[in-house]
């Protein structure tokens, strides 16, 4: 499993259209709107950051819990579980301030191992008194009663962004890429101050392959750099970066604030093998989404790059040729993922389905206001599970809703 944190954005609220006639509308198998700590404080904000399915078909939400009561100052982590039926199982959360420093928390990435332990990356705001403050990153790991195992500082002033478990190992990288066992053990530090990376990867042989950051970089199992190769203008820093089946390497990044997008191949040694520009999907001056790109089991790419006016959807084959191209209004892009060769789409609490075609099949719609930041997609066999920070009751809640896939 895989993870790239979501760049941070001012708060911004996404006002839903009408769905079109033409495409499938579905509903929900369940909706379940929850704010942690809302009963003591009914200021409180939830902002939905990520989410992963467990062994047994559980959610598990990772979240951010915030006072908007200026005197009383709360930004908190918070951890949710729910079953598969919808039913809440627990909730917790945590204040990550320490004797040193006080802090807010918010979650950039969360991750499983197949034990059901969670691991969370957090990016801090640190406040040493009065006139001393700071950023800094911790990765926390957690069991699967929400209980800490251990936390693990990731300094200061550096930004981490992306989260992995791969072999044994848990991989967390941005201008630095260090490796821990899953007891929180350090293995590897691996410094590349010039790429500051938003995706983290790792293959069966161990090479850690960073995407984003508008550059792609392998790295060896033990740290060593293979190669590196500069994708776009460094001013905009969204991608990632995927092994292939056959072991070559694809990236994406963004070329504009727009949404426009580059799709590279590399072979395993770097050699770049075809390059692809995509315009944004329709003009805008608004938020960017992030592209992301996907293969599925015949070898062709699925990618898709948005803004706040809506998106685009592309489909190539192994040799970089566009078999289709289609776009929609129908919102930015903030999650996304592949089965069985169809791609689902979440953001704005707008959601859609694209079969191999590229038709957009169905497609849903939460029914408010959401925070456009927020939006995450997970899936478990036939079940589908979108995640957005909706309006509900003059604030923000966790709003997670199931799908059947049929």
């Amino acid at each position: 499993m895989n993870v790239q944190s979501r760049l941070k954005w001012p708060s911004l609220f996404f006002a839903f259209v009408i769905l079109a006639a033409c495409t499938a509308t579905i509903s929900p198998e369940w909706v379940n709107i929850y704010n942690p700590r809302a009963d003591v404080d009914p200021d409180r904000l939830a902002w939905l950051e990520d989410m992963q399915v467990d062994s047994y078909g559980n959610v598990v939400v990772a979240a951010s819990t915030i006072s908007a009561n200026l005197q009383a100052r709360v930004h908190d982590l918070a951890l949710v579980k729910y079953s598969p039926s919808g039913q809440r199982l627990w909730a917790r959360d945590y204040d990550l301030s320490t004797a040193a420093y006080s802090s807010d928390d918010s979650p950039a990435a969360l991750v499983l191992d197949n034990q059901d332990n969670a691991y969370v990356l957090v990016n801090q705001f640190r406040r040493q008194g009065e006139q001393s403050s700071s950023e800094g990153s911790v990765l926390i790991s957690f069991d699967s009663q929400g209980n800490e195992r251990w936390r693990r500082l990731l300094g200061e002033n550096q930004p981490m962004n992306a989260l992995t478990v791969a072999n044994s190992k848990v991989y967390v990288s941005g201008v630095k890429t260090r490796v821990y066992d899953l007891n929180g053990q350090p293995l590897l530090s691996v410094d590349h101050p010039n790429h500051n990376a938003q995706s983290v990867t790792v293959n069966i042989n161990g090479q850690i392959l960073l995407g984003g950051g508008s550059a792609t970089s392998l790295l060896s199992a033990n740290g060593n750099r293979l190669w590196t190769r500069q994708q776009a203008d460094p001013e905009y820093a969204f991608g990632e970066a995927i092994f292939t089946m056959s072991g070559d390497i694809v990236a994406t990044n963004s070329l504009e604030e727009n949404g426009a997008a580059q799709v590279v191949r590399y072979s395993a040694q770097g050699q770049q093998q075809w390059s692809r520009n995509f315009t944004a999907a329709f003009q805008s001056y608004g938020l960017p989404g992030e592209p992301m790109v996907f293969e599925d089991n015949r070898g062709d790419l699925v990618m898709t790059t948005s803004s706040a006016a809506g998106h685009r959807v592309a489909k190539l084959d192994a040799s970089g040729r566009v078999v289709w191209n289609t776009r929609s209004r129908k919102g930015i892009v903030r999650d996304a993922a592949l089965k069985d060769g169809e791609l689902f789409v979440v953001g704005g609490g707008q959601n859609g389905k694209y079969n191999r075609d590229g038709d957009r099949l169905a497609e849903s719609e939460v029914g408010g206001n959401v925070q456009i930041t927020t939006g995450s997609i997970a899936i478990d066999g036939n079940r589908l599970y979108a995640g957005y920070s909706a309006e509900h009751n003059g604030t923000f809640a966790l709003h997670l809703s199931q799908f059947l896939d049929r």
